[in-house]
């Protein structure tokens, strides 16, 4: 069987390092999407040059590993994120438009592109690949918080479109699994800028090699695993 392939979008310093260090440990061949060139090596990695603030240019990603390796990715991890704080409590009358069409392209309408690209991939894999697309979100999806409006609509939008794949087992019966993460604290609070990298590398692949569709919301603490903290939020 040839080996397994992992693409990160978004593949920075600390999640982005910090998966792929994991996934290649188990002998997945890693391919790096980011609009500049990672700042660790991986060995035998590919890189992809991305902007995603250009959805349109998701696909040609896929289209590289599978040109590259002759084969699609069985599992997407989506890395990317961009963050515009609001200026001021006014928020609407200071509301910046290319600012949201921005955080949008990158925060949700290429996650869209990538799912696409992703559920088409792993319908080409045998059904003992693991077909996992893993997106890193926050608890913004369920809970506001001050500065962050742009952000929040961004990640909400996507965790809807995730639930929305899940709960409505669109891809069930070909054995694709949709995660939304998030790190949280030991008692339910956010991790702020504080994410593990290390954490995510644990916890993405424990998803990847999971033979079912788990909670679709993965809210998980370090060293701990998966906790439901849907009643403190």
């Amino acid at each position: 069987m040839s080996q397994p392939i992992l693409l990160i979008i978004g593949a920075g310093p600390n999640i982005g390092a910090s998966v792929a260090r994991s996934f290649a440990s188990k002998g997945y061949r890693i391919a790096l999407a980011s609009r500049k060139t990672p700042s660790y090596e991986i060995k035998d990695s590919l890189h992809i040059t991305v902007d995603l603030a250009n959805p349109s240019q998701v696909p040609s990603v896929f289209d590289t590993v599978k040109q590259k390796w002759g084969a699609s990715p069985s599992v997407v991890v989506y890395n990317a994120a961009v963050f515009f704080p609001d200026q001021g409590e006014d928020v609407l009358s200071q509301f910046d438009f290319k600012k949201f069409e921005t955080s949008n392209a990158i925060n949700t309408t290429s996650v869209i592109s990538a799912l696409q690209q992703s559920v088409a991939g792993f319908k080409t894999l045998p059904a003992s690949a693991s077909k996992t697309f893993i997106f890193t979100g926050n608890m913004l999806n369920s809970t506001p918080a001050p500065g962050f409006l742009l952000f929040g609509a961004g990640k909400a939008t996507t965790a809807y479109f995730i639930r929305h794949l899940v709960q409505q087992k669109s891809y069930q019966g070909d054995g694709i699994k949709f995660y939304y993460t998030d790190q949280r604290q030991s008692n339910g609070a956010p991790m702020g800028t504080g994410v593990e990298g290390d954490a995510a590398g644990v916890e993405y692949l424990k998803l990847a090699e999971r033979p079912d569709q788990g909670p679709w919301d993965y809210t998980f603490v370090k060293g701990e695993g998966y906790k439901d903290f849907s009643s403190a939020n």
